[in-house]
């Protein structure tokens, strides 16, 4: 059975003296901690009392007598607890650390977080699992004093969550009137601390939902917004709403917008998003229209960290030359056949320097190739990782200003769902010469890439050119294979432009870059240090052939993996099944769409990351 209704301290039947020292202490002075002492043995002697007349009734004569007695005893139970509790440790606890503690009960559950021993396998899995929901009004619920603790930590109330709505597509977000007073309330109580605001707007349809709805942005004029951080925004793309607000102190804002029928915009219309001079970090989909580039309310020369979606590549070029202090970029890109610079916004023009850029992730389309914009002007000394997840667009890289774009590059991942051969992979390698970390996903010409990367392999008689990605130390190869089914029953001969598996080039491209590196084979041709593969991940796609392929390429890659903490590799091979195969398709920032920057919002492509170069997760070959 469950509990019943909680008991109130004054519904016990304790005496006026002992209500009254629970109301007025918290740590008993010695007079009352002796009346309570007092109290308890009473109970304790009641208690005991009634215990032994239930023991000692004549059953099953006296069994209806027992019912009301044992009531007595429940009651006399409650009395001698709530007087117990009032001697209890917990009730000397200051002030400041019962403060803490509630902020420890806010927290998500550490289960609920990613280990980062534990790499999962599914797509699914690579989001954080959502926390259980636990509010700052629960603990107001237990007991006055808790609620007078809980009243004064603002630090307590400093996520919140408002549901707004729309009267139709475009009006800004109204509050219902009945959860205005909570609202304004909760902005009070979080008083001058750092906050965050999560704003979810549902468009209700063209009729209005009652007169008394109050405008979001109108709650929004009161003194805790100054000192609001973190903004996270829901709603149509035209009904933000919050363009007459200043948040001084914002410093992360998430926006993800969508368009509702029934109005049409017939010029671009930037969404009227608050001023936030202290932004640095930002992530914006479908927040700038076609053909504009917005200069006034976002501070591109100050951000650190930066998501948009969806632009085209005019823009995006546009946009980093004004992104002068941009460290992690991530753009899902569509194609712009005008690669024009935009009109009247002579800021963007002229060469940039972006000095402190590591990492550009990209999906939908590449910015790169004769399709993208010219790279003339652009400069990136730092940029350490580039990652492409672009969605059947075919592999384009910048040739012509290579040297300024991936003179410091070391960490290349290329998953393009377009057919991606060997031969393109190898002329893209020939501008990174010094990676260390490569995962790529081809289609053809597998051969083309696996004499590439094989040690002392000449290559059309290239001269210095038998040693080719000398740092590299981890290598993910995804397969797909429908050029490459075996011979069917019956067959004699590969027919329909089929191939056997070039399984004899991975052994080659293994050995070189482990055993003959190890062995010391190429010290004599060779001054240069040769780095060991570390690291190697083969995937092999779904198709019927699939497991065939797989169960070869694991007795292939068998004998040169680490086994008993041996100086060697580190290898897996997976099937269709695998994460390491499927995830490719998919792009990695749509799973983690709602986070801010500092809270996961690259954990997927993270964690992919991770997995394809370093699969501690998997039992080793």
């Amino acid at each position: 059975m469950g509990r019943g209704p909680e008991i109130r301290l004054h519904e016990l039947g304790l005496s006026d003296d002992i209500v009254t020292i629970a109301r007025t202490h918290r740590d008993l002075p010695q007079h009352a901690r002796e009346q309570v002492e007092a109290a308890c043995l009473s109970y304790e002697e009641e208690v005991a009392a009634l215990e032994t007349q239930i023991d000692n009734l004549e059953l099953p004569k006296e069994w209806f007598t027992r019912i009301p007695l044992r009531g007595q005893l429940a009651a006399a139970k409650e009395r001698l607890n709530a007087c117990r509790g009032l001697l209890s440790v917990k009730r000397r606890i200051p002030f400041e650390t019962m403060a803490e503690i509630f902020e420890c009960y806010l927290l998500p559950d550490s289960q609920d977080a990613i280990s980062e021993e534990r790499r999962p396998r599914l797509q699914s899995e690579l989001v954080r699992p959502p926390s259980r929901k636990r509010a700052a009004g629960t603990l107001c619920l237990v007991c006055r004093y808790w609620k007078t603790i809980a009243m004064a930590t603002p630090s307590l109330w400093s996520n919140m969550f408002i549901k707004a709505r729309e009267h139709r597509g475009g009006d800004p977000p109204l509050v219902r009137a009945s959860k205005v007073r909570g609202f304004l309330s909760w902005m009070d109580r979080v008083a001058s601390h750092p906050w965050s605001l999560s704003v979810q707007a549902k468009t209700t349809g063209m009729g209005r939902t009652g007169s008394t709805a109050v405008p979001l942005s109108q709650l929004l004029h009161r003194p805790a917004a100054l000192h609001l951080q973190r903004l996270t925004v829901d709603c149509d793309q035209f009904g933000v709403g919050m363009g007459e607000l200043t948040f001084p102190r914002l410093t992360s804002i998430v926006v993800w917008t969508w368009r509702t029928g029934g109005h049409n915009h017939p010029h671009p219309k930037f969404p009227d998003l608050p001023s936030m001079p202290a932004l640095t970090q930002a992530v914006l989909d479908s927040v700038i229209p076609r053909n504009t580039l917005p200069m006034d309310v976002i501070p591109w020369g100050q951000l650190t960290h930066l998501y948009l979606g969806v632009i085209d590549n005019r823009q995006w070029k546009a946009i980093m030359k004004l992104c002068q202090a941009l460290q992690r970029g991530a753009f899902n890109l569509r194609l712009c056949h005008d690669i024009d610079e935009l009109p009247g916004y002579p800021e963007s023009k002229g060469p940039a320097v972006l000095e402190h850029l590591k990492e550009l992730t990209f999906s939908g389309m590449v910015p790169f190739g004769r399709d993208g914009v010219p790279m003339d002007g652009l400069s990136f000394p730092a940029l350490e990782k580039i990652r492409l997840f672009s969605s059947y667009h075919e592999l384009r890289w910048e040739f012509a200003n290579a040297h300024n774009i991936f003179g410091a590059l070391t960490h290349l991942t290329i998953l393009v769902e377009a057919w991606v051969e060997g031969d393109v992979v190898v002329k893209a390698l020939n501008t990174v010469p010094q990676l260390r970390e490569l995962y790529v996903k081809i289609c053809e010409k597998y051969e083309d890439l696996f004499e590439y990367l094989t040690y002392g392999r000449d290559i059309d008689g290239a001269r210095g050119g038998r040693f080719r990605m000398r740092h590299l130390k981890a290598l993910g190869i995804a397969f797909k294979t429908p050029w490459y089914r075996p011979v069917a029953p019956g067959e004699t001969e590969y027919v329909d432009n089929t191939r056997p598996f070039p399984y004899a080039h991975i052994q080659d491209l293994v050995t070189s870059r482990t055993l003959a590196v190890r062995r010391g084979d190429f010290a004599s041709v060779t001054s240069t240090h040769l780095q060991e593969l570390e690291n190697l991940v083969l995937a092999v796609d779904g198709e019927a052939w699939g497991p065939a392929i797989e169960e070869r390429l694991k007795e292939i890659v068998g004998p040169y993996t680490r086994q008993s903490g041996d100086p060697q590799l580190l290898a897996v091979v997976t099937g269709a099944e695998e994460r390491a195969f499927n995830m490719i398709s998919v792009d990695p920032m749509e799973l983690c769409r709602w986070n801010h920057w500092d809270d996961g919002f690259m954990d997927a492509v993270d964690n992919l990351d991770d997995f394809l170069l370093c699969p501690k997760c998997y039992s080793f070959l």
